[in-house]
């Protein structure tokens, strides 16, 4: 990757993760010398009644233990010994092994559930990070010493923020604060990551005072969370400047700023960033590279990046290679996304996602998406709003509303605003205004948003439509006061329809409200 810098050692290579990967050398430990250690003479254990072969993965080793325990209880041997269940409880949230801790809960006595708190909370982030947050805000809630440490609160909060309940999240901090337990660098990340989710700038001003008042302050993976809060709250220029204060700077660092300024639409700046990361050694992961690939470079700079991508051999990267097929997409280059897709010896949902995107003015976009539910991949939300976009740019009616239904009945999904708007669009580019306002007043379970009137209304600026343009603007005028577009479309209507007093009055309106003619 050119970019006016000096690209990394050819000869070195890296894996694709979200770790630093700063280039240095290290230490090369001779193997031919022999440690001189002292085991402790072991002992047999009751809990293994047979030798048997050992297991082939750490998840066959963890079942192979859960049996042999479970077997122990059963010939009555009791067995209570904290540090047993608080190892499997450990091993089982660090290999996402959720059905194999809930196993491990029904072996746990009540009463040691009940007094020790190392295995509560362990058990709480177990229910927390698997999304049962009902299970683990009652665990929470009977905890007798919770307190004594920030553990429990950490696991709770990041359950919610996780999930996306972000509020509850900052509610709990709040909560945990008052109640007089100190908050940690593990805390402080997640509390941002609600912060941001929630765009509450104010709320991650604070917390950021609270980690300077904690000591965590200079702590990189503290001052992460802070940038990535920072950007998506708007403010890019703080975010920069907690960036540039920090001393020993992670991938995550690099990528949580680049990100930033892509998402303001700031492009020369994340890829100078870029620039600035290569000169220091770092070498962009597939985080990076999908990033920058997607938010739409120079097509020179792109097929820069494309080229360093090929000489890393990290092309058929998944990410990377759907991001490539976004990046070709934007270019206009369907033949090359196509190819890139066809090659692939991999795929997953967001592949077929963005071949059927880069098709949305194609009929091929639905034999892409037929092949799609042939596979073994189940389309989501994206894929509809995919199809069914295509579908309303071909003025393809009646596979828009087989599309629809399928995602409903088959797939048993809730539509969501864009599916709606999708449909009004689909009925209103084919000229059928009353049915796409048939569909708004009586197809959607939903109150209907500007994306939707919207559609409604260009649909009418289309085929001269001044009745129902009328009932949409409206709409639009109370939902989207400050939207110039609506009032200028509906303008077009009047003057389409030789309604000129109607163009005189929004005009006046405009004025009014202080809009621009």
């Amino acid at each position: 990757m050119h970019l006016g810098l000096h690209p990394p050692c050819p000869g070195r290579t890296f894996s694709c993760s979200s770790a630093s990967k700063k280039i240095g050398k290290h230490e090369i430990v001779p193997h031919n010398k022999k440690p001189n250690l002292r085991f402790p003479k072991s002992h047999p254990t009751p809990l293994l009644s047979d030798q048997k072969t050992q297991p082939q993965s750490k998840i066959q080793a963890l079942e192979s233990v859960i049996n042999d325990l479970e077997s122990s209880v059963k010939n009555g041997i009791l067995i209570d010994d904290p540090q047993i269940f608080a190892s499997l409880l450990e091993t089982c949230f660090q290999l996402k092994a959720i059905d194999f801790g809930m196993k491990v809960r029904e072996l746990i006595p009540e009463r040691l559930l009940r007094r020790n708190a190392g295995i509560s909370s362990k058990l709480l982030r177990l229910y927390a990070c698997s999304g049962q947050l009902e299970k683990a805000h009652e665990m929470f809630d009977k905890m007798p010493h919770r307190n004594s440490s920030a553990f429990p609160w950490n696991s709770l909060i990041s359950g919610y923020t996780e999930t996306g309940l972000y509020e509850d999240a900052l509610a709990l901090f709040f909560q945990m604060v008052e109640e007089g337990v100190e908050p940690d660098q593990y805390t402080f990340p997640r509390v941002l990551k609600a912060c941001g989710g929630l765009k509450m700038i104010q709320v991650g001003e604070e917390v950021h005072r609270q980690v300077i008042r904690s000591g965590c302050g200079n702590n990189t993976f503290v001052l992460n969370a802070l940038v990535d809060m920072y950007a998506k709250c708007g403010d890019i220029i703080r975010a920069k400047k907690v960036f540039d204060s920090i001393q020993e700077k992670e991938l995550v660092s690099w990528n949580s700023m680049i990100i930033g300024y892509i998402r303001h639409g700031l492009i020369i700046e994340a890829l100078l960033i870029l620039k600035w990361m290569m000169e220091e050694g770092y070498e962009p992961d597939s985080v990076t590279l999908s990033s920058v690939l997607t938010s739409m470079p120079p097509d020179k700079i792109g097929m820069e990046i494309h080229a360093w991508i090929l000489r890393r051999g990290l092309e058929w990267n998944l990410s990377v290679a759907n991001s490539l097929i976004v990046f070709y997409s934007n270019q206009n280059s369907i033949d090359k996304a196509r190819w890139l897709f066809e090659c692939m010896p991999g795929r997953d949902v967001v592949s077929w996602n963005s071949i059927i995107s880069a098709h949305s003015k194609d009929s091929i976009a639905l034999d892409y998406f037929n092949d799609m539910v042939n596979s073994d991949i189940t389309p989501d939300v994206i894929a509809f709003v995919s199809v069914l976009s295509a579908c309303a740019n071909l003025g393809m009616v009646s596979d828009g509303e087989r599309i629809f239904s399928m995602m409903v009945d088959r797939y048993k999904m809730s539509p969501c605003m864009e599916h709606y708007a999708c449909m009004v669009n689909l009925y209103g580019r084919a000229g059928l205004v009353d049915e796409a306002y048939d569909f708004i007043v009586n197809g959607m379970e939903i109150e209907a948003g500007p994306t939707v009137w919207g559609a409604l209304l260009y649909g009418c600026y289309l085929h001269g439509n001044a009745d129902v343009g009328e009932i949409a603007a409206n709409r639009l005028f109370e939902l989207e006061p400050d939207g110039e577009h609506n009032f200028e479309l509906l303008i077009k209507i009047y003057r389409k329809t030789g309604r000129f007093e109607d163009v005189r009055r929004i005009k006046n309106m405009m004025m009014e409200r202080g809009l621009e003619l």
